[in-house]
């Protein structure tokens, strides 16, 4: 999919929470955790491309403003894993990314057991370590620095038994299935390469809690 069609898929979901905004009433505060897997492909200015794999832990706090639509902030880590080849031979790849997004976000119920959960927006993203493992020797730090990219998800969540009160009545769980475009990286061993993470797409555990 093209990197097009992601920011239409962004909009497309803005223009939906906008058109149910007004069935809302009330401000609340929620919690939102997400454990996640998603593939793409290393793509490369000046070196084969390879595929990888990335898992991810998100942790983020949605405010409703009484409407529809809501704003999301948090953090996430993600641990980048993939074995390519080079002008120096076979390597196994690492990279560990931290991520801080600003995100539009879509909590609305379609029946009295599931819900809806979406949102669109952007990131930031910092590398926090990088590791190149060839068959002799490992290279550190092969690439650092930042970049911002765009992300848009969409799952069904689940809602607790009416029996269930208390606390329970307060929880959510679901399935959200995610993708997500970023910018480039600049090679520290190789100055006339860069690398585009591409297109990732994932799957991803969902959890939270209304305060």
């Amino acid at each position: 999919m093209k990197r097009s069609v992601l920011l239409s898929l962004i909009i497309s979901c803005m223009a939906f929470t906008s058109l149910k905004a007004q069935n809302k009433d009330n401000f609340s505060l929620r919690g939102i955790a997400l454990y996640g897997l998603a593939w793409g492909v290393a793509q490369n200015s000046n070196q084969p491309d390879y595929n990888y794999i990335s898992r991810s832990i998100d942790g983020l706090l949605n405010f409703d403003f009484g409407k529809l639509i809501g704003v999301s902030t948090g953090f996430g880590v993600s641990s980048l894993t993939g074995n390519g080849f080079d002008s120096s031979g076979d390597f196994f790849h690492t990279r560990t990314l931290f991520k801080i997004p600003l995100l539009m976000t879509i909590i609305y119920p379609i029946t009295d057991n599931f819900e809806v959960y979406a949102n669109g927006g952007f990131f930031y993203e910092q590398i926090l370590n990088d590791e190149f493992q060839y068959l002799d020797t490992t290279i550190n730090d092969v690439y650092d620095g930042s970049n911002i990219g765009a992300q848009a998800q969409l799952g069904l969540v689940l809602l607790p038994p009416k029996k269930l009160n208390g606390l329970w009545e307060s929880f959510r769980i679901g399935l959200v299935v995610s993708a997500q475009v970023s910018g480039d990286y600049e090679s520290n061993s190789n100055f006339t390469n860069t690398q585009d993470l591409g297109d990732l797409f994932g799957i991803s555990a969902f959890a939270s809690y209304t305060f």
